[in-house]
């Protein structure tokens, strides 16, 4: 009977071990350190946009041939006729610096200078620096300044 005893033991724990998967599982590693990281650089900045250039507004075409029209006359020495076109530009577009221009050179050639340097101001308060109708203005309002009593 011992051996009898014997061999119910064993077998249902040869069964057992028959029915077990036979993969083993790989002893596993201490976790092991990473390797000290190297501080990285920061990546180089780029270099910087360029601001857009300042938007140019162009007068309506029928405010530019006005305009046009009135450099001709200011060219001729037609001051007056200059001033009565540019006059009409400004009934059409009055937030344009160029129609400003026009009538504050018409001022000053006919030495008007007090009126000449409020439509400049006028002028440079419609326009967007850095354009060159802003910087006309501003030559003139040097050469107003400079003739100012």
């Amino acid at each position: 009977m011992n051996t009898l005893a014997r061999l119910l033991i064993i077998v249902p724990g040869l069964l057992l071990a028959a029915c077990a998967p036979m993969t083993q599982t790989p002893p596993q590693e201490p976790p092991q350190q990473p390797p000290a990281a190297k501080p990285v650089p920061p990546p180089a900045r780029p270099a910087p946009v360029p601001p857009p250039p300042p938007e140019v507004r162009k007068p309506a075409p029928p405010v530019q041939s006005l305009l046009d029209q009135g450099w001709a006359h200011y060219r001729q020495q037609d001051y007056q006729g200059a001033l009565s076109l540019a006059e009409r530009a400004q009934r059409m577009d009055p937030r344009s610096p160029d129609v400003y221009l026009l009538m504050a050179s018409a001022e000053f050639s006919l030495l008007r200078l007090d009126l000449a340097e409020q439509l400049v101001r006028k002028g440079l308060a419609m326009g967007s620096s850095g354009t060159p109708v802003y910087r006309q203005l501003q030559s003139l309002l040097g050469r107003i300044t400079a003739e100012a009593p």
